[in-house]
């Protein structure tokens, strides 16, 4: 029967060991017994508290073997601990007192014996610990937090399994080795059940224990935040109330009921828009009825008159005959001749009597319109001087591309060489070099995977022991490849995954893991990165092999990535829709070749083979591609790389501008007269619409040469190239084009087969007269090239085609033309499609303004590749498996670490640190991820230096007798059965006390850093620095130290501390925790009066999305003021560019609002198609508006005048065109040119016409500007009575007319009648 009573041990001395060599104690019910001398002293060196408690002479319940014993478990803890000196006491006294308290009986009770391994002693198994919870509560609180800054991980990880109350500690750290895999922890078992179930008479262990913030003993902040001088960590934050809680939502936030209370409002103003139409209705009937009555009156009177005069010449004639004057026949005659002179002069009189309607165009225009007639019919007159001129030009610029080349790197594509990002990148290389290229393979169970064990996700366990095997073979696989072991001790969230993160759920790690993650860092100097691309690829080939099939059979899924993964992805990516794009153009030139021609209705195919316009498409798209290719040239030449979205985007781009502007240019020629030469008719068709195509491609240039600013190098790179781009196609549509034009023109009339102009269709000219033929004949050649000036500089942009032109030709532009004018214009001008239009418009206006809040932020990298990509199953199982962040460094430039400077303590978190110090504020930060981000303290080499060095762990820091560095006992040359003499002359660098304040002086840093750096861990000093630190500090040899500034300035120049992000799934997260560390940083460099900086491998793929939205906003609102600049100058018109520039911003918040609801994130790609919407934007609003303003009648008739005119060509060029092209990248192999490019060129098209066709028109209709003056002109008399003046008839004829306008507006309120035409006629000079 055992006595439980102080005074009496329950385990004494050592009886035997077990088969692995571990001590085994001897149960035991005696009295304590007194240490000798000697063992009292061992007494006070392993436990001072013990010892100071029971006082000299005192029996113990132990003796000195066990002593030395417990000091070995004791310092292999104490590397954990050390940092927080009242955890490392606690601990020590705590197993002090289970092995040693002479009052050991009464709190501890035998419960079972064994025979020992190597004498058949009776030994103990199991044995039972009263503890009283107090107790154990304050032994557990005051090492909770302390933190093993090797690992980065809290010391509780290591020395108690990661318990979570002193309850799980104790049971940890009593579980017998036998019960755990790998066999490590106690020799026999120790249980600690519940003070309640203490025997009777038995008294649960208690006592005095220092708190880990008590100033003798405190620790830093970042071990004991509980500390007294201890900030709290903040709580975290509320959820922010969903919806908008002032109305009670829970969707809606207070900006979408503001905005739909703004369009409640809009809705009840729409009553007064009907009634305006309404009115304009009725005033535009009752004008043409007038109008209709006034033609009426004047042709009765014309034909009174005409009546009156035949009356006095029939008079005349009996007159002559009655009074018998002169020869019948002779006066039969003069009569026939007179009568035929009357009859020419009475012709001459009408035609020269036929006023012309003149538009007083802007003065720009009026220059742009004379320019542009001089340069069409000159180059209609030599086409195959300007097609030769231009392919030398283009020569020219595509010669550039043999200093092409792409730019792949993400790094170099999305931020610039000045960016912060860019600039702590460059730091920390200089520093450290480069960071490592990570390859990674992911172990996933499946359900057919082998293991008795389901984890909360309800997937197999995978720590099993064939899955470990597994583990091996993979391994045995990769070793092949050659590969270095890293042999050090590991935090299991770095290799293991799919384990529940929250407390509540997760057991432990063999039972809740279902991913193994093996990471393998590979070099990345410059001189290695070739040897690195080929192991890469070797192990990308293994992967997919071999090591899939292992997985397979095992029923594991393996996925896998390398540095390279990404880019030969995107590489292949480009390959693989090559095909794709190619469709999409050719589609695109397939419906070119058809909407241009103009084919009679005839059966003949010899008709349709002569008015096809296939090689005017095709060549019109060379243009296009030669302005691609040419702007690369020149980019080229710059010295600008190009981009994969370079290639992608702005052959779509040019060739959206492009297309347009050949159905604008093939309308406006066949609008011209047939009687002109086709040269004159090419000068009048580009007087007519080049300005608008010089406006649309103004704005078009400008946009994109501001984009050129910004500081993001695949931005700005395409933005000037695609200036350039449209630049060059401009240039070529008013010149080779129109040279192509003239001469696929001349073919037609000249009844030639399209594509084969050798040949025609009968041999004779189809029209009855060749086109040399046009250029013969007699008459007042002058007079009529003069009238083509006039007509030029003051004429109408666009008029309609004859009647019956329609009739005698089919094709897609004339049916397109006569839907706007028959359906679509007169649909529009009803007041209530009006108001409906209105009211969808506005409400998707401020429905997308709703949207943008909502718009994320980002680039998922499934999205950018294949869909087939083995990428694709490498980030679903990273997002799905991994349980710890990317790292994140916090980089201390000149860190001085001499006596005299604070340095020191304003960067550790060991005792004696200020509690507001680096490692310390980091520590805290990590316990509020919520706000930082971070997901553990920083892992610090100067934290575990000053550790190395206290004589507390004295087998860590230790000297030869020559003053060298001697290892710890357990590694070479110390290790082994027979080590040499002078490892046991080995003492520790620094007695207790020797160390003033527990900090080294500068001489001891500079001597002992280097020690510490090349000082491997082991079990017996866990705390070396190799490996671990080994990029943590910057070195340079020329240093005496070997750490660069140690030994000449006696500072660090450069060190890093390691911390983890948490687990980052969404792009919004990486964005928030950059902009959040950087924010910490800041502060920690203002508050410490330190230069701090932090680095991360994905900084600079994300720092592009911290100023996106103002590099968005910047850019598209300066482009904006640009164009509405360049239209007022245009136009003369401030309401025109106001109504464009509103269409267009609503048409790019629509834009954005779609990319909202379609779950499209804002990133470089789709910034690059917010710019192109803006330029194709203007493609569908300058020329109706162009066209609005030379228009007469009212705001409707105008708008549907417009829409007719040039309605017709913007949805032929523009809408159809891209539909036709867009459909096919539908069928993309990438998710990237299916998200990215056929929705939003999709939504872009669609929104764009709609914007153009339907809102912008109904919004001319209600609010349009005014309509430029009209003037009345008797052109060919002036040109007759200045026949004798020719060569004055030029000048002349300009002063004459702007002499005539201003003479108007001083007779302003005169009828335009008679009397103008009186002014309009001077006497002859």
């Amino acid at each position: 029967m055992r006595v439980h009573e102080p005074g009496r041990c329950a385990t004494y001395g050592i009886c035997g060991h077990r088969r692995d060599g571990d001590p085994l104690s001897c149960p035991d019910n005696n009295a304590a017994r007194t240490l000798n001398a000697t063992s009292a002293q061992k007494l006070q060196a392993v436990c001072p508290q013990l010892a100071a408690d029971i006082g000299p002479g005192a029996g113990v319940c132990c003796t000195e073997e066990q002593l030395d014993q417990l000091q070995k478990q004791i310092q292999i803890a104490s590397i954990f601990l050390v940092g927080c000196p009242a955890c490392n006491h606690n601990f020590k006294h705590f197993f002090c007192l289970l092995t040693c308290s002479p009052d050991q009986a009464a709190f501890a009770n035998v419960t079972a014996v064994q025979p020992a391994y190597d004498n058949n002693a009776t030994a103990v198994a199991e044995i039972d610990y009263f503890v009283a919870a107090s107790f154990g509560e304050r032994f557990y609180n005051s090492c909770r937090d302390v933190v093993y800054p090797v690992m980065n991980q809290p010391a509780m990880k290591f020395v108690g399994g990661g318990a979570r109350d002193f309850q799980e500690w104790f049971d940890f750290i009593g579980l017998v080795k036998d019960k755990r895999f790998p066999p490590t922890g106690s020799p026999f078992q120790m249980d600690f059940p519940p003070e309640g179930q203490a025997p009777e008479g038995m008294a649960p262990l208690n006592g005095s224990i220092p708190s880990c913030g008590e100033s003798a003993l405190a620790c830093s902040c970042g071990d004991c935040p509980a500390g007294p001088s201890c900030a709290p960590p903040p709580a975290p934050p509320p959820p922010e109330p969903p919806g908008c809680p002032a109305f009670g939502t829970s969707r809606l936030t207070c900006s979408d009921l503001w905005l739909a209370a703004l369009y409640l409002g809009l809705l009840a103003c729409l009553p007064l828009v009907v009634h305006r139409s309404r009115q304009q209705l009725e005033e535009g009937q009752l004008r043409r009825s007038q109008e209709a009555e006034a033609g009426a009156a004047t042709a009765t009177g014309e034909q009174a008159a005409g009546t009156h005069a035949g009356g006095l010449s029939g008079s005349s004639g009996e007159e002559d005959a009655a009074h018998g004057g002169g020869d019948a026949s002779s006066k039969a005659g003069a009569r026939t001749a007179a009568a035929s002179a009357a009859q020419r002069d009475d012709r001459e009189e009408e035609d020269e009597g036929e006023e012309e309607d003149l538009v007083e165009w802007p003065a720009a225009e009026q220059l742009l319109r004379q320019w542009f007639f001089r340069l069409g019919r000159w180059c209609a007159s030599r086409p195959l001087l300007v097609l030769g001129a231009s392919l030398l030009v283009l020569g020219a610029c595509a010669a550039g591309l043999g200093r092409f080349s792409v730019m792949t790197d993400p790094q170099e594509l999305w931020v610039g060489p000045g960016s912060q990002a860019a600039q702590e990148k460059a730091a920390y290389e200089a520093s450290f070099g480069p960071f490592y290229r990570i390859t990674q393979l992911i172990l996933t169970t499946t359900p057919a995977a082998n293991s008795s064990v389901t984890t909360p996700s309800g997937l197999p366990a995978i720590v099993t022991d064939a899955h470990i095997r597994l583990l091996f073979d993979v391994q045995a696989e990769i070793d092949a490849l050659c590969r270095s072991a890293f042999g050090g001790p590991i935090d299991p969230h770095l290799v293991l995954g799919g384990f529940p993160t929250d407390a509540t759920s997760f057991r432990n790690f063999s039972t809740d893991a279902s991913a193994f993650v093996v990471t393998f860092p590979i070099d990345s100097h410059p001189a290695n990165r070739e040897a690195a691309l080929a192991w890469e690829a070797a192990f990308v080939r293994l992967a997919a092999g071999r090591l899939a099939e292992l997985a397979q059979g095992a029923g594991l899924r393996l996925s896998f990535s390398t540095e390279r993964s990404v880019q030969d992805e995107l590489a292949r990516e480009s390959a693989s829709d090559v095909p794709t794009v190619l469709a999409s153009y050719l589609v695109m030139l397939l419906y070119i070749a058809v909407a241009l021609g103009r084919f009679p209705r005839s059966p003949d195919w010899r008709d349709v083979l002569v008015n096809s316009r296939a090689g005017l498409g095709l060549g019109g798209v060379l243009i296009v591609a030669g302005a691609v290719v040419g702007s690369l040239g020149l980019c080229s030449w710059a010295g600008m790389r190009s981009t994969l979205i370079i290639m992608e985007v702005i052959p779509f781009l040019v060739l959206a501008v492009g297309v347009d502007n050949m159905f604008i240019l093939a309308a406006a020629l066949q609008q011209q007269p047939a009687t002109h030469p086709l040269p004159h008719r090419v000068g009048l068709a580009l007087a007519a619409v080049g300005p608008s195509i010089t406006l649309a491609a103004s704005c078009e240039v400008v946009a994109f040469a501001l984009g050129g600013l910004t500081d993001m190098p695949a931005l700005r790179n395409f933005s000037i190239c695609a200036a350039l781009a449209v630049l060059l196609d401009y240039l070529l549509q008013i010149t080779a084009f129109v040279a192509l034009l003239t001469l696929d023109s001349r073919r037609i009339e000249q009844g030639r087969y399209d594509c084969w102009p050798w040949s025609r269709a009968w041999g004779q000219p189809l029209y009855g007269s060749d086109y040399e033929a046009l250029y013969g004949g007699a008459g007042d050649g002058e007079i009529e090239e003069v009238e083509e000036e006039v007509e030029a500089a003051y004429g109408h942009a666009y008029g309609g085609p004859h009647p019956e032109e329609d009739e005698r030709h089919w094709g897609v532009s004339q049916a397109l033309r006569s839907y706007m004018r028959r359906v679509h214009a007169p649909l529009l001008r009803r007041p209530a499609a009006k108001a409906a239009v209105l009211a969808l418009f506005v409400g998707a206006f401020l429905l997308s303004c709703a949207m943008l809040p909502r718009l994320e932020k980002g680039l998922e990298q499934s999205v950018a590749l294949p869909r087939d990509s083995y990428l694709q199953q490498y980030y679903d199982d990273v997002f799905a498996s991994l349980r710890v962040g990317p790292p994140v460094m916090f980089v201390v430039e000149g860190l001085n670490v001499s006596e005299a400077s604070p340095d020191v303590n304003r960067t550790c978190s060991v005792a004696g640190c200020d509690p507001g110090s680096l490692l310390n504020q980091i520590s805290a930060a990590s316990r509020a991820p919520w706000s930082s981000w971070l997901a553990t303290p920083a892992a610090s080499w100067l934290d575990d230096f000053l550790t190395w060095v206290s004589p507390e762990i004295p087998q860590c820091c230790r000297a030869f007798a020559n003053g060298t560095r001697c290892p710890p006992p357990d590694q070479p040359p110390c290790a082994g059965p027979a080590p040499p003499e002078e490892c046991g002359e080995c003492t520790t660098c620094f007695a207790p006390g020797e160390l003033p304040a527990g900090r080294p002086t500068l001489a001891q840093f500079q001597e002992k850093l280097p020690w510490f750096l090349e000082s491997l861990p082991s079990a017996a000093c866990a705390k070396g620095g190799a490996g671990a630190y080994s990029d943590a500090i910057q070195f340079n040899a020329s240093d005496p130290t070997g750490v660069a500034g140690l030994g000449e300035a006696g500072l660090v120049a450069a060190s890093s501390f390691r911390s983890n992000y948490v687990v980052l799934p969404r792009q919004a997260d990486f964005i928030a925790a950059l902009q959040a560390v950087r924010g910490f940083a800041a502060r920690l460099s203002s508050s410490l009066g330190l230069r701090v900086y932090p680095y991360s491998v994905f900084h600079i793929f994300f720092e592009q999305y911290l100023t996106i939205a103002g590099e968005a906003l910047a850019l598209l609102g300066s482009a904006m003021v640009a164009i509405f600049l360049i239209c007022l100058a245009a136009t003369g018109s401030p309401w025109s560019a106001t109504l464009i520039c509103l269409t267009l911003c609503m048409l790019l918040v629509d834009v954005m609002g779609f990319m909202a609801l379609a779950g499209i994130q804002l990133n470089a790609v789709s910034l690059v198609n917010l710019v192109m919407s803006l330029g194709i934007g203007v493609e569908f609003c300058a020329h109706l508006v162009h066209a609005f303003m030379e228009e007469k009648g009212s705001s409707e008739e105008r708008a549907a005048a417009a829409l007719g005119d040039v309605g017709a060509a913007v949805l032929s060029g523009i809408t159809l065109t891209k539909v036709a092209g867009v459909s096919v990248l539908a069928f993309s192999h990438t998710r990237i040119f299916e998200v990215y490019y056929f929705r939003m060129y999709a939504a872009l098209v669609v929104l764009g016409a709609a914007h153009g066709l339907v809102f912008l028109p109904v919004l001319l209709a209600v609010f349009g500007p005014e309509e430029l003056e009209h003037w009345k002109w008797k052109l060919r008399r002036q040109l007759r009575r200045m026949q004798s003046q020719r060569l004055e008839a030029r000048q002349r004829i300009f002063s004459l007319m702007q002499q005539q306008r201003r003479q108007q507006l001083v007779a302003a309120g005169q009828p335009r009648g008679g009397q103008q035409d009186q002014q309009a006629e001077p006497g002859p000079s």
